[in-house]
This record gives structure tokens, sequence and C-alpha cells, in this order.
């Protein structure tokens, strides 16, 4: 048995036991949620939200939102570590603007915590749902403006130029 197979089945046999593993331990979900965890490793060590496609591949794969988000939380830890090293290692983290977003985001994670303990599972996948569809309508009036403006020849900005 590949051994990330064997914990990713491990994994799934505990939360069966506990009674909130979705659809099982089969090759083709593990599949997905094995290549989920590479490439939101590498989005949340860039510092691009990760965790989000994660979730997504979880919640798809047939885990309960609750637990999905769990694991989502556990994974945050050592990726984001990892990506905070390197981001300060090359000069890209800046404690002055993320002290106010730090203590603006403490007390939203008791609201969370509070909120998600009394909304349903529906109701938190609603939630998510809703959320994903207003960042993927963001982004794509975004690409049209990008697209309007300068063409399909889409270039980074310069310095201090705006985007």
């Amino acid at each position: 048995m590949v051994p990330g197979r064997f914990w990713a089945a491990a994994g799934c046999r505990r939360l069966r036991q506990r009674g909130c593993c979705g659809k099982g331990d089969g090759a083709v979900s593990w599949v997905w949620i094995a290549l989920a965890s590479v490439v939101s490793g590498g989005l949340g060590a860039m510092g691009l939200g990760g965790g989000g496609i994660l979730l997504l591949v979880l919640v798809w794969a047939g885990w309960p939102q609750l637990a999905a988000q769990g694991i989502n939380l556990l994974m945050i830890l050592p990726v984001g570590l990892l990506g905070l090293y390197f981001h300060r290692k090359n000069g890209l983290t800046d404690r002055e603007a993320a002290r106010p977003l730090l203590w603006g985001g403490l007390p939203g994670v008791g609201l969370g915590v509070l909120l998600g303990g009394h909304l349903g599972e529906d109701a938190l996948r609603t939630c998510f749902g809703v959320l994903i569809l207003l960042l993927a309508v963001r982004e794509l009036w975004l690409g049209v403006r990008a697209i309007r403006r300068a063409g399909w020849q889409l270039k980074a900005p310069a310095d201090g130029e705006e985007a």
C-alpha cells in the first residue's frame, strides 16, 4: 500500500469511527484530496488562500462541512508557518500593516466559532457557497475590466502603477 494512501485511509477510518467521514476511502476521492492538499499547500505558502481549495475538495469528496473545516485549520498551521518563514526571509512582511488585521481577526475567530457551532451543516455549506460565488463574480468582473482596459495582452503593472 502507498504510504500516503495508508495514512489517508487511517484518517478516514478514525473519522468514520466517530461517525463523521464522508463517501469512504475510495481511490478516486483520495487522489483528489492528495492533489488538493499539494495545490492548497503551495498556494497557502504563497499567501494565496489555498485552504479554500482544500475545503472545497474535502466537502466535494463527502466530508461533513465541520470536519473539512477542522482538517483545513490543521493544515493552516504548518503551511502558514512555512510560508511566513520564506516571506520574512525575502522581506515581504509588514508587521505594522498586519497588526490591526490581527487585532480585528482574533475577535472574528471567536465570533466565527460561536456562530459555526449554532448553525447547522446546511447553513454552513450555504454560507460558504455564497461566499465562493461572490468571490467568483468579483474576480470575473475585475478580469473583464482589465481585458477591456488593456486588451488580451495583459501585462503586470510596473512599479508604482495601479493594477
